[in-house]
């Protein structure tokens, strides 16, 4: 009877609307994941007998991992198969969630949450390009929605986090994903483990000395940032530059070994040439601008007008409020819309909300009410969500939209890049902010900052090619065209009947 029902199961997977349901409730499990930890940092720190600098690097060990990982899943799919990369990664999520609950210190935790972040980090690109093999027709809109997931996750894994650690310890947060990865690892053995569509010219040969390059230069780079992040003094150590140089000297080695791999592991030419390079240079600015924009959401509201805790963490949920609206309805009407204009739309909303940050909010009154900053605040967050609500889904398909093919490579790229840009950018705000003496004006300067930048992103959009504008455009044409052949049959067929000819005929 077990095995009818896990049959049975399989089958309802075969629909694509069930398997893009699995799916989505896998990477909302990352999501999740990717932020309840934050809520745990006090509590680590207290059971697990650690300095918070050691408990830190839960969160920054997972980012690392997972960035290293983003574009190299894209291209183990290729070669070994998206189903099986997609197991293979719920697979070593599940096991690393296994691990951080049962982690007897603050080691051992880091090290789980590095496996952790190797799983969740490939789940995402294998996840894009299954569903852009299931829906051909209406891949934009079914990866559009993917940008609602994770908001959903911002809401859900702080909020989630809190009342978990209160009520039944740290531990449990990281169990809550261990039966849904069993219950998809379960269900898609099976399929991972029957033949696999692949690309032609990709051989199962695993470019190891590239791996290992490439794996060295991005956790030098990311981790002399880090630390820049964390400690802006830093900057005159010998080991930061180290670090730095490093990394540029292991990067070179690394694009030369590409260069005579016969099966790379990063294809260059999806990196440097156009319009590759200006979506990955899109992807880098806004990457910077975002995460430098929200992660310092709250700490402006308490140094610029003395917020707590609870009023300055609420201030976020409007932005993930009206992001999961606006990226749902975004992605139903990008085939009608097209890329170009609700990317637009989203980068002005954006950098509308970040000038309006950049002034200083405290004291406005209609009449004799004075109005309490929270409710501008809250209103600029909900304005930021519309933007990235409208950006995001946009983005992510002109990008794929390229060579969608290979939407998997696509999709790791590009979270190569967004994550890179959050780290420089979160590493420069920190060292603008040590060197302003006061923190409200100086946090007020970067969100100006920004707001410039993406500005200047701004041209960056044109140079996309728009191919869903392109395709409704051609399918008007053929629409007319084929209007325009009935048109002229009709004609010819009421000109046969009318003539001379056929009126004389009895």
């Amino acid at each position: 009877m077990a095995f009818l029902r896990v049959a049975s199961v399989e089958r309802i997977l075969e629909k694509p609307w069930a398997f893009f349901g699995l799916t989505a409730l896998t990477v909302l499990m990352v999501a999740i994941d990717s932020t309840i930890v934050a809520v745990a940092l006090p509590t680590l720190v207290h059971d697990l007998d650690a300095s918070l600098v050691s408990v830190a690097w839960t969160i920054t060990a997972f980012g690392l991992a997972q960035t290293v990982m983003l574009p190299m899943s894209g291209k183990l799919a290729e070669q070994f198969g998206q189903m099986r990369i997609f197991v293979l990664c719920v697979f070593l999520f599940t096991l690393g969630s296994v691990l951080c609950s049962i982690s007897p210190n603050i080691y051992f935790l880091i090290a789980a949450r590095v496996l952790q972040a190797i799983g969740g980090g490939g789940l995402f690109p294998a996840a894009t390009g299954l569903v852009a093999l299931k829906f051909p027709k209406t891949r934009s809109r079914m990866i559009g929605l993917f940008a609602s997931i994770f908001p959903m996750g911002g809401i859900l894994g702080p909020n989630l986090g809190g009342f978990i650690i209160q009520e039944f310890g740290w531990r449990l947060t990281f169990l809550i994903n261990v039966p849904l990865g069993i219950f998809v690892v379960g269900l898609l053995m099976r399929q991972a483990l029957g033949p696999q569509p692949t690309r032609l010219t990709a051989s199962r040969s695993i470019d190891i000395l590239g791996t290992f390059l490439f794996a060295v230069s991005i956790v030098a780079l990311l981790v002399s940032l880090t630390l820049l992040g964390n400690d802006p003094g830093f900057i005159v150590s010998p080991y930061f530059w180290l670090l730095l140089v490093g990394s540029v000297l292991v990067m070179v080695l690394f694009v030369f070994q590409e260069r005579r791999a016969p099966e790379p592991i990063m294809d260059l030419a999806l990196v440097v040439r156009q319009p590759f390079l200006v979506v990955n240079i899109f992807g880098l600015l806004t990457g910077a601008v975002f995460m430098g924009f929200f992660s310092f959401i709250p700490y402006y509201a308490t140094v610029q007008y003395g917020m707590g805790p609870l009023e300055s963490g609420a201030i976020l949920t409007p932005r993930s409020l009206t992001m999961i609206a606006v990226s749902t309805t975004t992605s139903f009407m990008l085939p009608r819309w097209g890329y170009r204009l609700p990317m637009l739309v989203g980068m002005g909303c954006v950098t509308t909300a970040l000038l309006l940050l950049g002034q200083n909010l405290g004291g406005l009154s209609i009449g004799s009410w004075e109005i309490d900053p929270l409710l501008p605040l809250l209103c600029i967050m909900a304005l930021s969500g519309i933007g990235m609500g409208a950006l995001i889904p946009a983005s992510n398909n002109a990008g794929l939209d390229l060579l969608p093919q290979r939407a998997a490579v696509i999709a790791g790229l590009r979270g190569l890049f967004n994550s890179t840009g959050g780290v420089v950018g979160t590493a420069i705000i920190v060292l603008w902010l040590a060197l302003s003496p006061d923190k409200a004006v100086g946090m007020r300067s970067v969100f100006v900052a920004l707001g410039l930048l993406l500005l200047l992103a701004l041209p960056l959009v044109f140079l996309i090619p728009d191919r869903a504008r392109e395709r409704r455009a051609a399918e008007t044409r053929a629409a007319a065209e084929r209007m325009e052949a009935e048109v002229a049959a009709a004609r010819a067929s009421a000109a046969v009947e009318s003539s001379p000819t056929n009126a004389a005929r009895p």
